[in-house]
């Protein structure tokens, strides 16, 4: 007799992903910001200026290393987020599953739109 298979393992993956996302990409990415930020007293200018932002999500290869690393972020709290509620004993439902993981994938299908318009050149 076979159980039937759990999902959990991909959710467990994701957010494993999006742990690792946070702890050594997104403090990457924020320092380099923050020099580039400070090479320039306004945005218009320097090294991290709105076209030259626009330029960059406007490669395909820039644009999908961001969406992945804004998906596994998202994924990585809304996930946290859900298992805390059930930690701090708030009895978790399937619709506060539907919530957290709906608002992780509302956020990155966003993210991909907009992203699909600066690729399009179109914002």
């Amino acid at each position: 007799m076979h159980s039937p298979r759990s999902d959990e393992p991909i959710y467990w993956l994701l957010f494993g992903a999006g742990g690792m996302a946070l702890a050594i990409v997104v403090p990457s990415i924020l320092l380099v910001l923050l020099a580039a930020g400070f090479s320039s007293p306004t945005v218009d200018s320097g090294l991290l200026n709105f076209t030259q932002v626009k330029g960059l999500l406007g490669n395909w290869f820039m644009a999908l290393c961001f969406f992945g690393t804004v998906f596994l972020t998202v994924w990585h709290a809304c996930h946290r987020i859900y298992h805390t509620l059930h930690d701090l004993t708030v009895h978790v439902t399937k619709l506060h599953w539907f919530v957290f993981y709906g608002l992780a994938a509302a956020l990155s299908f966003a993210l991909l739109g907009l992203q699909f318009l600066i690729y399009c050149k179109l914002f």
